[in-house]
């Protein structure tokens, strides 16, 4: 079904299929379509009230065994998900990875808060590491990212008079999407010269000394799915109101900008307004793009509704606390009390635990990789992680290489 920008999912169903497997893909729209391959690909043009009916339809119609999809939160996949649970189908997500920036995510059942493994301290604990390794460098892949969204969303555009029943999960036309990424790049080079002292300003005069809130995207799925958030501005003003109250009058709060949201929305305003109301506009700082793992290093807390910059604030040793739900929100590794007692007392990381936890999370649920830079190795870690469900019953025509048998022997 959708994947991410770019070829990725197509790469995938060749790989796939030169193993063997049936492949088929479900375009939902134009963009769809540009990046798409399969053995068998359709396009769906109904719409939403039709979609649970006709995919219900397609699986018994093809004998499909194994649905995937990048992210489970989207309308179609959502859906697609229950469907598949009721006709037994084997349902895989992809998602951006929980360790970032090398890595993707692929669970099979769902991801985040719809993961199927056993995310409790009693088995972190007793897991047994397989000591797997390979980790590859990625590097930036913002440029990569930005043309393969402003392809998808250029073809959708000139082709949606084919998909006329589709509704995308962001409620913005094609023109909009294409002005937010070209103020994205005009935005990158400003802040740049604007905030190019920022940095050196908090890790040498306020280090120890500033706590951290990591916005995430304002469409992002885990704050509308796993979070009583309606939005973000409502977050914002929730941690500057318990800040004003509970923190220390010579530290500070950094609000850090998500990077891919840089050209889609701005707070700055809304930051101004609810700081001067709350007598700490000099004790705010709105920043874009300073260097997150030196800030964490220098960071007294964080403070996520459930961003995997969590996971990166405890690798750094920095108390966190999530607002919302998050699969790392365990007794040991974040803050369990009130956002209040946070400013006061935050609980610290159980270093030892929160490396069994690492460890747990890589060998379950993450690639080596990219979706967008770099894609074959993520593409081969994905087969060999699916390889043990999909491969059952089916006659290759080509033959397992080495890592794929000592893999599956495994």
């Amino acid at each position: 079904m959708q994947g991410p920008h770019g070829p990725f999912f197509a790469r995938c169903a060749r790989y796939f299929s030169a193993r063997g497997l049936e492949t088929h893909k479900i375009n939902f729209n134009g963009g769809d379509r540009l990046f798409g391959w399969a053995d068998h690909q359709v396009n769906y043009s109904g719409g939403q009230a039709g979609w649970p009916e006709y995919f219900a339809g397609y699986l018994r119609q093809h004998d499909i065994r194994a649905v995937v999809v990048y992210g489970d939160c989207r309308y179609y996949h959502r859906e697609a998900r229950t469907i598949c649970e009721e006709q037994g189908v084997t349902f895989w997500a992809f998602e951006e990875g929980y360790l970032r920036p090398d890595f993707v995510t692929l669970e099979q059942g769902g991801v985040n808060g719809f993961s199927g493994i056993d995310w409790t301290p009693e088995a972190v604990q007793s897991y047994q590491p397989h000591n797997r390794s390979g980790k590859i460098r990625i590097g930036q892949t913002f440029w990569h990212r930005a043309w393969f969204a402003i392809a998808y969303y250029i073809t959708a555009r000139f082709l949606r008079h084919k998909f006329s029943g589709y509704r995308h999960h962001r409620a913005r036309s094609w023109t909009q999407e294409a002005g937010c990424w070209l103020k994205s790049f005009y935005r990158k080079g400003l802040y740049k010269l604007t905030q190019r002292n920022y940095l050196a300003a908090l890790t040498e005069r306020h280090s120890g000394e500033f706590y951290l809130y990591a916005l995430q995207t304002q469409d992002d799925f885990q704050i509308r799915e796993h979070s009583d958030y309606d939005n973000l501005e409502d977050s914002i003003g929730e941690v500057i109101h318990s800040f004003a109250q509970g923190a220390a009058e010579h530290e500070l709060l950094v609000i850090k900008h998500h990077p891919m949201d840089r050209g889609f929305c701005h707070y700055g305003k809304l930051i101004n307004r609810l700081a001067r109301a709350h007598k700490v506009k000099g004790r705010i700082v709105y920043c874009h793009d300073l260097h997150l793992p030196t800030l964490l290093d220098h960071a007294k807390g964080l403070i996520t509704i459930n961003s995997t910059v969590g996971i990166s604030a405890l690798l750094h040793r920095v108390p966190t606390i999530t607002l919302g739900r998050a699969l790392y929100d365990q007794p040991g590794l974040t803050h369990q009390g009130t956002l209040s007692e946070f400013w006061q007392s935050a609980h610290p990381v159980d270093f030892q635990f929160f490396r069994k936890f690492r460890t747990y999370l890589y060998e379950c649920t993450q690639l080596d990789g990219s979706f967008s830079k770099d894609m074959d190795h993520a593409v081969e870690q994905a087969w060999l992680r699916m390889a043990p469900v999909l491969v059952s019953g089916i006659e290759r025509p080509v033959p397992l290489v080495a890592d794929e048998e000592e893999y599956l022997a495994a």
